[in-house]
């Protein structure tokens, strides 16, 4: 090839032109797009394909190039952005799975398609060197609450920028959304998802939460449950429908959550603002816990006051008891105390049979 012609069969045509940066810009988005539809026919739900496609995105950002002009040091240098947003490796895994589908739809569906555009192939960016492996410490029970005294300590920070804060609103507003993990057990998802309609103090004894956008098993369908407000979080909640949220808004109906201009809040808003604000009280990086850490405080704190683990299973919605297990991380003193009533327990079971 040369001078813009090429011969073909024998014949000579004119070579066709690279397409320009806007359309290229095009025609990924119609690939993301056509990825989009994909996972629509496998019924994934549309928080998992939202979340799918933000991924993706993710390494097309940092690494400013189009997806078929990607390379494994492109992959090593997205990885290292995620290790430096101090994300777990089981994180990083679930990253790379979802990079690697989206290259291997486009392998079987549309290679020729980009072939025929770039001359190109389909790249291979993910090898031996860098594949994130499942490994033993890749697992939710590595996963511990934070600590009683970081909580308190959170919690009473709060308070006090409260009554001392410009920003009322925002601050009171992510202190109920933070109680709601933690005095609930939701995902953070789930906890913006909610609508004020969600809040049923018509039910139970001092009300429960309509969770409706519950995660489902396998990215397909949404499991709804109900979840009582334990805990005193049927006050805070009575406070913020009161006191808080008119401050967004004067709808009584919609989302339970906004932010400044009157639309829901997003979970990484919620999740950003949770770090923000253990960062601005002086929380250390090893000190700083995660919405997930909440729901862990949530599980420890009811198996500490008795409740069994079927239970626990149905509050958290899991699909698997295997799951709820690796939630509970009782204290020491929990344990102690466990093995000082069973010991009396014991002990007055011999009396008596002694007695006999």
């Amino acid at each position: 090839m040369s001078n813009g012609i090429k011969v073909v069969n024998g014949g000579i045509q004119p070579q066709k032109e690279e397409p320009s940066y806007e359309e290229s810009v095009r025609f990924q988005a119609k690939l993301i797009g056509l990825w989009e539809q994909q996972q629509n026919v496998l019924g994934y739900t549309k928080a998992t394909i939202a979340l799918n496609i933000r991924n993706v995105n993710e390494i097309l950002d940092i690494s400013d190039k189009f997806i078929w002009e990607l390379s494994a040091s492109d992959m090593d240098s997205f990885y290292e952005s995620l290790v430096g947003r101090g994300l777990a490796y089981s994180t990083r895994r679930k990253y790379q799975s979802c990079i690697a589908a989206f290259l291997d739809f486009l392998e079987a569906r549309h290679s020729r398609d980009i072939y025929e555009n770039y001359g190109v192939k389909v790249p291979s960016i993910i090898d031996k060197f860098n594949r994130h492996m499942h490994r033993r410490d890749d697992m939710d029970s590595a996963v511990l609450p934070p600590e009683p005294e970081l909580l308190e300590r959170f919690w009473n920070g709060l308070k006090n920028e409260m009554s001392n804060a410009r920003k009322f609103a925002t601050i009171a507003r992510d202190y109920m959304i933070f109680r709601t993990m933690e005095k609930a057990g939701l995902r953070s998802f789930e906890c913006i998802m909610l609508d004020v309609k969600d809040i049923r103090f018509d039910l139970g004894e001092k009300g429960k939460i309509h969770v409706r956008y519950a995660k489902g098993s396998k990215g397909n369908g949404y499991k709804e449950r109900l979840v009582p407000m334990l805990m005193g979080l049927d006050e805070l909640m009575q406070w913020y429908l009161t006191v808080v949220r008119p401050l967004f808004t004067d709808e009584v109906s919609g989302p339970l959550f906004l932010s400044e201009t009157k639309r829901r809040i997003s979970r990484d808003v919620a999740r950003n603002s949770l770090r923000r604000r253990q960062k601005d009280l002086g929380f250390t990086d090893e000190e700083i816990f995660s919405p997930h850490q909440l729901r862990h405080e949530f599980a420890t704190k009811l198996t500490e006051m008795g409740v069994d683990l079927l239970t626990l299973k149905t509050l958290l919605g899991h699909s698997q008891i295997q799951t709820t297990f690796a939630y509970v991380s009782p204290s020491d003193d929990f344990l102690e105390k466990r093995i000082r009533m069973a010991q009396s327990k014991w002990q007055k079971l011999l009396e008596s049979y002694e007695e006999e």
